[in-house]
Formats: structure tokens, C-alpha cells, sequence
């Protein structure tokens, strides 16, 4: 997968807060990127079970971490310092306990899970984050809620019910509705609708820029934080967006499903030096590899920032700075304002489902000083650029999903980074220094150290047609794509139909023209045999070829009928031309690009 390149002018982190600011030139503070706690410092009690209870105490550094993102980034200058980590692998069973305090909790993060246009409103979606069944749905306020995907009563997944006309979550099974804020409402079979032990489960969740955002904490414990921004309403103002949204940057977004750990997509987006080779012929080529020299600014709990001095394509560009926002967030900035007219901000959120499964939500941001390049933008069709996103994430699906096995066989989850892979250059800085966080702070994953255990639970390696999958992958759950291919099925079996009459219309006139041929032959013949019988019928074949085609002559008949040959032989080709195009929203393509095309300078 490439290194898309991004737009900020300057990063900085910040110690204890855990949180990133940013600085550029209008000086305003980056959007808070996660709010790192203690994994022990979240015991409020449920008030479904406990109607009181005194809040736990919680040491110095463990409210610095709980700190909002602009309070936390006010913390004294000398314990930022204090804080930031060495750009190398750090075991788990070796932290400190400063370091096991700052250990964050993964279920205590927002998620994006996908884009709000993607989810069907009118019933009930199923969604994995960090190995929770989710069910997505809208209630009767038109806000999105995100509940754990199981009944209370009989533990039936809730996705499989549906959303009733007054705007509830009912249970296929037996009929439990909830309301929004998981009570129960109805039990049909009698019950006590009542009891603690009838609600369902409900996280938080929010829409932000198009998406919808879950954090997988549930939203009866936040109710009685002093967080909370209203009644049942979670705190929101942690999620990681991107400002340049909002100041109308051209945004080119879509979504994968993909067959490898959230982990194994991070660390591939920070491995700027696989492009050239990697995507060669789809989105770069191998005459513009580079000697690259990665610097590493600044690691904290909260991520780190980088640079790539000299840039992509031997520095065309300008320099690239990277940012990585714990623990999902991916950007790569380019700013090439003045020398190309136009700045670029590719942003990933790598969102963790599965054990060796994630979800990658991409936006690709321009800025541009011309006009003209926003107009094409807008006249591409989304579904497009989506299909040109699928090959782009193909060209390394197969061997990333690969290459999780050989890493773990070699101690990826069990030894440090440097001792796996060899590394001899700068340009895997930011592959270590992703890999020290994880280990430092992320307990080596969302669901562990990626060692045996972790394999098994990822299941058997996939083949090549299912790594290539686009369909499942994409199509199915992206409204874009799935429209189109219905649009273009349709269209295909239409152009069956009508390819089919034409052909039966030209055998027709074929037929009645070679039959008017002879008729008239043998009209004449009878006019001087006194063969009245065979007159008779050729006046009758006569008739009929100028009402089929408005002449009796026959070699206007087959005039038409070569004219029906020719459309049909036309429309045929459309349809195979459709049925490529139908492809491309069902399957990817083997060899990739890199191994079947050759660029324009190779060839010279």
C-alpha cells in the first residue's frame, strides 16, 4: 500500500498529555488525537447495578493522562521532555512501571467504522471493532447508535432484527424492543421490562466529517462522568479529525476491508521506501526510487511525527512530514504550494476488527491554486476512484498477508523489531518507531503481542482469490460501488435482450427477403406456366416484406437485416465492455500492475 502523502506544515507532541498539537502557520492546535488513561483508572461503577458510589482516586500522572486534549497540552514544558522515548523496540515484559501507568486502554478510544452514507438507515447494520459485535442503527432522532450486537434475553445478535415504525431496535427472535438508550420497552411473552438485566448494552458513538465513530465504552458508565458533554451524550471533542476538511479541501475517500492486522497496515503506510517498487506502474515507478533519510521529531504515548527531508520522487516535491495519532491515525503531508501549485494530505485510520483484519478508511485531500484541477475532480466519478483505490491496495495485499506468518515463525511478537527484520537504513525509522510505541504502550496490539496465540486466532492464510476479493471487501458495503454494479447489471441484461431480438429481427428479414427472392422468381415463372398457386404465394411474401420493412424490394429487406447484424454485433461489444467494468467492482487482478507493464522511462 502506498505512502500517500499528506499536508501538515509541522507537528509537535507533547509528554504526559498524550496528546498531539499541532502547530502551522495560522498557530492553532491540532485536533486531540486520543485521550490515553490507565487501564485501571476506568472503575466507575454502572448505575444500571449501583445507584452510588464514591469515583476512585487516581495518581498525578494518571489525571495528566484523563486530561483534555487543550488542558493536557499545557502540561510543564520539562516532563515533555522527560517524556519522549528513544526510537527503539522496547519489550513489553521489560516497561517500567512509569511506562505500564501509561499503558492506554484500546477500548477507550474512538473508532472510525465508516462512512455515514454506507450504513443503511432503515434497519440495523453489523459491524466487528476490536472483536465486539457491534449493531449500528438510527433511532427516531436520526442519531446513530451503536449497540453490542446481542439480545439480553436469548444472546441472538440484534443486526438480524429490525428497526420498528416508532423508531426502536426490535429482536427477530422473540420481539424485545429497546430504545435508544438500550431499556428495554416491550417483551411480548410478559416480563418485567423493567429490570436492570433487560437493557442492552449500548456504546458510545458519534458522526464526525462523514463518519460514524464508536468508542467501545459503554455509554451508561459516561452518563455519570463529569465528561460527559449531556444526558447519555458521550464527549466528543477527542476524536481525531482532520481540520482541512472543514476548510473545504477536495476529498477523495473511500474504505477496504483488509485481510491483514491493523498493525501490518500501519506499519506498510510508514514504510515510505516500498512505493516506487511496490506500485510501480499504478501509482509510482521504481526510476524514482531514492536514498531516503527519515527523521524521527518527536514519540510520546500519543504517536510521533517524522520527516522525509528530501521528499518523494527524488524531492519534485518538496519535503513529506508524517504523522502517526495512537492509535489509528496515519498522515502524510506534502506541500507543494510553490513550486507545483498544490498541497496533498493522505490520511489513514486504521481501524482494528479482527485479529489479522482492519479496516483502512482513506482520505486523500488536495488543495489546489488553479481552479481547473477542483472542476475534474468534481465531474470523476466517485466509483472511479474507488476502483483505482482497490488496485492500489491490491498491489500488496497478497504478500503483506504473507509475509504476518513468516514474521511471527521469526519472533515478531516476541522480540524486538530490530531483531525480525533487518533494517540497515533511515528509511525504516518510522516502521521502528511505530513499532516501539506498540510495544511500549499498545501491550504489542490491539489484541496482543502478535505471536502463536495471535496467528491461530487470525485464522488460516487465505488464498490468492480471496485475498483479491473486492466485492465482500468493498462493493457489497460501499453505496457508491453497489450502485453502480446494480446499474451496470442491469444494463448487461438489458443489452441480452435486445442483442437477442436483433438477431432474431435480421434472421427474419433474411429469411423474407431470400423468400421474396424466389417468390418473385417463381411469380414470374407462374405468369408463363399458368402456375397460379405459386403467384399467389409469392404476392403473399411480397406483402409481408413491405410491411416488415415498408419495400418489397429484397435487397432493401437484407439491407435491414445486415443493419440489425451490425447493432447487435455493437451492442454486444458494450456489453462485454460492461461485463469488464462489472468485474472491477467483483474481483482484483493478478500480476499486478508492476509485473506486467513497463513505464515509459524503462522502456527507453
Amino acid at each position: 500500500m502506498p505512502n500517500m502523502h499528506q499536508t501538515t506544515q509541522g507537528c509537535r507532541l507533547h509528554g504526559n498529555s498524550a496528546h498531539l498539537t499541532r502547530f502551522c502557520s495560522r498557530k492553532r492546535p491540532f485536533v486531540a488525537l486520543s485521550q490515553i488513561q490507565c487501564c485501571n483508572a476506568s472503575n466507575t461503577r454502572d448505575p444500571r447495578r449501583a445507584s452510588s458510589g464514591s469515583r476512585p482516586s487516581v495518581s498525578r500522572s494518571a489525571r495528566e493522562l484523563q486530561a483534555g486534549p487543550l488542558k493536557a497540552a499545557t502540561l510543564g514544558t520539562a516532563e515533555a521532555a522527560s517524556d519522549s522515548i528513544e526510537a527503539t523496540n522496547v519489550r513489553p515484559e521489560t516497561l517500567s512501571q512509569s511506562d505500564q501507568r501509561q499503558r492506554f486502554n484500546w477500548h477507550n478510544q474512538w473508532y472510525a467504522i465508516g462512512y455515514e452514507r454506507d450504513f443503511d438507515q432503515k434497519k440495523p447494520n453489523a459491524f466487528t471493532l476490536l472483536g465486539k459485535q457491534l449493531c449500528i442503527w438510527r433511532d427516531g432522532s436520526d442519531t446513530w447508535q451503536a449497540f453490542l450486537d446481542v439480545c439480553p434475553h436469548r444472546l441472538i445478535p440484534l443486526s438480524e432484527g429490525r428497526i420498528t415504525d416508532n423508531k426502536e431496535l426490535q429482536c427477530a427472535y422473540h420481539g424485545w424492543c429497546f430504545e435508544s438508550s438500550g431499556k428495554c420497552t416491550a417483551i411480548p411473552q410478559g416480563g418485567n421490562a423493567s429490570n436492570p438485566r433487560t437493557w442492552a448494552t449500548v456504546y458510545q458513538c458519534a458522526v464526525k466529517q462523514g463518519l460514524i465513530w464508536v468508542k467501545p465504552t459503554e455509554l451508561h458508565t459516561v452518563r455519570s462522568s463529569t465528561h460527559a458533554s449531556g444526558p447519555g451524550q458521550p464527549d466528543t471533542s477527542d476524536i481525531p479529525i482532520l481540520p482541512e476538511i472543514e476548510e473545504g479541501w477536495i476529498d477523495s475517500a473511500t474504505f477496504r476491508d483488509l485481510p491483514y492486522d491493523y498493525a501490518t497496515l500501519l506499519e506498510n503506510l510508514f514504510d515510505v521506501g516500498h512505493v516506487p517498487f511496490t506500485h510501480h506502474a499504478s501509482v509510482s515507478k521504481r526510476s524514482s526510487a531514492d536514498v531516503l533519510k527519515l527523521d524521527v521529531k518527536t514519540q510520546s504515548p500519543a504517536g510521533f511525527t517524522g520527516r522525509n527531508k528530501r521528499g518523494p520522487r527524488k524531492g519534485q516535491l518538496g519535503a513529506q512530514d508524517t504523522l502517526f495519532g495512537a492509535p489509528c491515525l496515519m498522515r502524510h503531508t506534502i506541500d507543494a504550494q510553490a513550486s507545483k501549485g498544490f498541497s496533498n494530505i493522505t490520511a489513514v485510520y486504521a481501524t482494528p476488527t479482527t485479529p489479522g483484519r482492519c479496516r483502512a478508511i482513506i482520505h486523500n485531500l488536495f488543495k489546489f491554486k488553479s481552479p481547473v484541477p477542483r472542476f475534474f475532480f468534481k465531474v470523476v466519478p466517485q466509483w472511479s476512484t474507488h476502483v483505482g483505490n482497490n488496485t492500489v491496495l491490491e498491489d500488496d495485499v497478497v504478500f503483506l498477508h504473507k509475509q504476518e506468518e513468516l514474521a511471527v515463525a521469526k519472533g515478531l511478537g516476541r522480540k524486538p523489531v530490530a531483531q525480525v527484520y533487518h533494517m540497515p537504513g533511515s528509511s525504516d525509522n518510522f516502521v521502528t518507531a511505530f513499532r516501539t510505541w506498540l510495544n511500549k504502550y499498545g501491550g504489542g496490539g490491539p489484541f496482543g503481542p502478535m505471536d502463536e496465540s495471535w496467528l491461530q486466532a487470525a485464522g488460516p492464510r487465505l488464498d490468492r482469490d480471496a485475498l483479491l476479493d473486492r466485492f465482500q471487501s468493498h462493493t457489497a458495503n460501499c453505496q457508491v460501488c453497489s450502485g453502480t454494479l446494480h446499474t451496470i447489471q442491469r444494463v448487461r441484461t438489458a443489452l441480452k435482450y435486445s442483442i437477442g431480438s436483433l438477431a432474431v429481427s435480421a434472421a427474419i428479414l433474411a429469411s423474407v427477403a431470400l423468400s421474396a427472392s424466389i417468390s418473385s422468381l417463381q411469380a414470374a415463372a407462374a405468369q408463363q406456366s399458368t402456375q397460379g398457386v405459386f403467384a399467389a404465394g409469392g404476392q403473399l411474401l411480397l406483402s409481408l416484406s413491405k410491411r416488415v420493412v415498408g419495400s418489397g424490394n429484397p435487397g432493401a429487406i437484407m439491407a435491414s437485416a445486415a443493419f440489425c447484424v451490425a447493432l447487435a454485433v455493437s451492442l454486444l461489444g458494450v456489453r462485454g465492455y460492461l461485463k469488464g467494468m462489472e468485474n472491477k467492482f467483483i474481483h482484483g487482478v493478478y500480476p499486478p500492475p508492476r509485473n506486467v507493464k513497463q513505464t515509459h522511462d524503462e522502456a527507453q
